[in-house]
């Protein structure tokens, strides 16, 4: 005898979700990166974060990349880079982790 309601989940057991499937859409193209400041919070960029970043995605004048400056990599927005810089990527993605209180 069967009783009470049928799970919500219940036909979706075998389904799973492939992250890299729905983030990546150049896998051989693709790096990671996690932050390492709360300098970029601005951006809602947070220390601790990963950030997934495409090299091969088209770059804009507003698109928000990694780029090397004086030695160092950076996050800002391409319209904003001044002097020489080498751009890494787009980023294309931003992992936050929930920190408990």
């Amino acid at each position: 005898m069967i009783t009470g309601f049928p799970s919500p989940a219940q036909g979706y057991e075998d389904k799973r979700f492939d992250l890299n499937t729905l983030y990546i859409k150049h896998p051989s193209a693709t790096v990671f990166m996690t932050v390492d400041t709360n300098r970029y919070s601005n951006m809602c960029i947070f220390n601790g974060d990963l950030l997934i970043i495409d090299r091969a995605k088209r770059i804009t004048q507003n698109s928000l990349v990694v780029y090397e400056s004086q030695g160092q990599f950076v996050i800002g927005r391409v319209c904003n880079i001044k002097g020489e810089a080498l751009v890494t990527g787009a980023i294309v993605h931003v992992i936050h982790t929930v920190k408990e209180q």
